[in-house]
Parts: structure tokens; sequence; C-alpha cells
């Protein structure tokens, strides 16, 4: 069924050999290359991408929810929208959508970014530099991604290594580079993932070993990733 929500900014898609997994389907990590890019060309647009970099800022994902109903497949052409919707506090909000040729809707997302001063690593209130025509003010807790639980026992190990190619501009491990690791874990471990939560936490740096452990239940799986015992991401994943 088609989208009946007003989006800021979109842009069509082919869904290229590289980005499919062996079933030829989208995969999840490059399903979150493409939020990733539309988001920073709609912020590049309205001059608060670059801009803002330029001046010594730089954004940084600190939550996100993806939903999938179905993953498009090699050759699809799609459509990436994004859209504003406000600021809660510290956090800027920005939700996703992904529609086939048809319109249909494929995947939706929302996500919370913070706006750190590159030299410091502080918070800037991100009101002080985005337009309040996309970004009003919203009520506490409507939009803002849920932070998640840290469950007591967790299980099932698996290491990543941080890697050069894991890194962005700002030298630390891209957020893609997370949900490729969290795709990874659960195909390892056959954890259903139709819908996946994040909460981005800490830094992870070059040649840094992420652990990542996992507390499963009926409900979903708790995956938590740790950098010698400090937590760096939270996620939670369902069918």
């Amino acid at each position: 069924m088609p989208s009946s929500r007003i989006f800021h900014f979109e842009k069509t898609f082919e869904i290229l050999s590289f980005q499919v997994d062996p079933r030829g389907k989208l995969r999840w990590s490059a399903l979150g290359d493409l939020f990733q890019e539309v988001a920073w060309q709609h912020a590049d647009s309205g001059n608060f991408g670059q801009k803002l970099f330029d001046m010594g800022y730089h954004w940084v994902l600190s939550r996100l929810h993806m939903d999938v109903q179905q993953l498009p497949h090699w050759g699809d052409i799609i459509q990436l929208k994004t859209a504003s919707r406000g600021i809660e506090g510290l956090f800027a909000l920005r939700e996703f959508e992904m529609t086939d040729s048809s319109g249909a809707v494929l995947a939706c997302g929302m996500s919370s970014w913070l706006l750190l001063d590159s030299q410091s690593k502080r918070p800037k209130r991100p009101n002080q530099f985005l337009p309040a025509d996309l970004f009003p003010e919203v009520a506490k807790g409507t939009l803002l991604p849920a932070k998640l639980p840290t469950p007591s026992e967790t299980s099932n190990p698996k290491i990543f290594t941080v890697q050069p190619s894991d890194l962005d501009m700002n030298n630390h491990v891209n957020n893609v580079t997370y949900i490729r690791w969290i795709e990874d874990y659960c195909l390892s471990n056959s954890l259903p993932y139709g819908k996946l939560e994040i909460n981005f936490l800490a830094e992870a740096v070059l040649h840094q070993d992420v652990e990542v452990t996992a507390h499963n239940s009926e409900a979903g799986s708790i995956l938590v990733g740790k950098v010698t015992n400090t937590p760096i991401f939270l996620a939670r994943t369902s069918g």
C-alpha cells in the first residue's frame, strides 16, 4: 500500500549486484548505507550537512529503528524518502521510507541524531543550527526510538575486529558497520531480524575487538556489543 506521509526529500536508486546477499536480496547493511546517503544528501541540500562539517561539527547517529516488510532484489528500482521529524532535547529526529516502483512501502525507519563539536566531542543543541520549519520541537517520547534495556545475562560470543574499511570520515566505526555485524551475527546464529533497533552508546576505533553476545527470548533477541567489557551498542531484533 502506498504511504500517505509527506517526505521532504527523495532519491531513486537501482539495487546493484554488490548490495545483495546470496538470495539476490538487498542486505540490511546496504539498506543502512542507503538511509545514510539520503539523509546526508537531504542535510546537504538544506545547508546542515557539509556546511556544518566545515564549521567543525558532525552528526552522530544515536538510535535507529528499522522495520522491513520486503527487501528488493538486484536490479529493482526503489525510492528512498526521508524527512526531518523535529527535535526532542538534544536529538534531531529523522524518518526514512523505502518504496518500490509502484509506491508500495518496503521498509521504514526512525532515527535520532546528535550534533557534536568535532574537537570537544560535546553535543550542541540542534535548534541553534537547524531550520525551525523542518525541525520543530516535539513532545517528549512521541517519536524518539526506544532506549533499550541491558540484559543481565548473554551468551554465544562472536568477535569482530575493527578494520580500516570500517571507519568513517570522523575516524570511528561507521554506523552501517554495526548493522553489518548484527546482520552477520544473526545469520550465524539463525536469529530473525525483520525488525532492528540499535542504540549507539560509544565509539569503537581501529583494531579494537568488539565482542557481540545475545540474550534470546520468544519476543526477540537483545544483542550487546562490548569493547573490554564496556558496552558500545545495544540492539534488539525480532521477526
